[in-house]
């Protein structure tokens, strides 16, 4: 059955982020064009403000399209549950645990793309400034790979691509906990008889004050990043040699604290969706 639901909230859901993943898209290809163009060569009065303008109303866009993902996955997961819609999504055979689950995997997905999407269109439009410096700069880049990589091994201790796998697993894990820490706010926010909204926004940010205390305490008890549980991986002021000494146990701890983190809001959604359901 979670198949049948993740199947159908995919078809729901798809239409809004596409459509804003499409937009940046459009905005990227815009701003490479306009980048290859002799334009920005010029010798003309004011066109190092108009560069300065452009570069600024890119970052507009990439953030709020982030923001616009963001703020749909929150909607969404509300109105198919807390408002008329959850009516029919609360009467169907399905478990709490089902319902929150294709939820949660549908936008991590649809936050993960439109985060590749985002990156994907960094690096374009920086390539595209490179190359217009130097035509010579990817052919220059490869060269040089070997010797980055050789020298990335031995600052971290690590592959490359052991390294690259620990980061992918990193961000998904934060993108489950970003989500997640709406979806409990949500819930806990139905435990309001009146301005139930209003209650998950203040739930929202005593979730960001508490974990950022909890984050705090983690990562500065010890003299590194490592934080109170780096002197298991030997983290310390006077015993560390290379760069990986301390990121890699960092990135580790970092791991383990978001997932227990997500663990905890999860078992708060499912438990508050089981038995405080609360339907405007």
């Amino acid at each position: 059955m979670l198949k049948k639901l993740f199947k159908y909230e995919w078809i729901f859901f798809w239409k809004v982020p596409t459509a804003i993943n499409v937009f940046l898209v459009i905005v990227t290809i815009v701003g490479i064009i306009s980048l290859a163009s002799p334009f920005w060569e010029l010798d003309v009065w004011g066109i190092d403000i108009l560069l300065g303008l452009a570069i600024f109303f890119y970052i507009m866009a990439i953030v709020a399209c982030s923001i616009a993902v963001t703020v749909y996955v929150a909607v969404r997961y509300y109105k198919n549950i807390y408002t008329d819609e959850g009516y029919l999504t609360n009467t169907l055979p399905v478990t709490a645990r089902q319902i929150v689950l294709s939820k949660l995997f549908t936008s991590i997905i649809w936050t993960m793309l439109t985060g590749i999407v985002v990156s994907l269109s960094v690096l374009s439009l920086t390539y595209t400034a490179l190359y217009s410096f130097s035509s010579n700069f990817w052919a220059d880049f490869m060269q040089e790979l070997p010797d980055f990589l050789e020298i990335f091994r031995e600052e971290m201790g690590i592959g490359f691509s052991l390294f690259l796998l620990l980061l992918i697993i990193q961000s998904v894990l934060s993108t489950a906990f970003s989500i997640l820490k709406m979806y409990a706010a949500i819930a806990l926010g139905q435990l309001f008889t009146r301005h139930k909204i209003a209650g998950a926004f203040l739930w929202y940010i005593g979730e960001y004050v508490i974990f950022q205390i909890i984050n705090s305490i983690v990562s500065h008890s010890s003299p590194f990043s490592g934080g109170m549980f780096g002197y298991a991986f030997g983290i310390s002021y006077y015993n560390y040699s290379r760069l990986g000494d301390i990121i890699i146990p960092s990135m580790l701890v970092s791991i383990v604290t978001t997932l227990i983190f997500s663990a905890v809001l999860y078992f708060i959604t499912e438990h508050m969706l089981k038995n405080q359901l609360n339907l405007d």
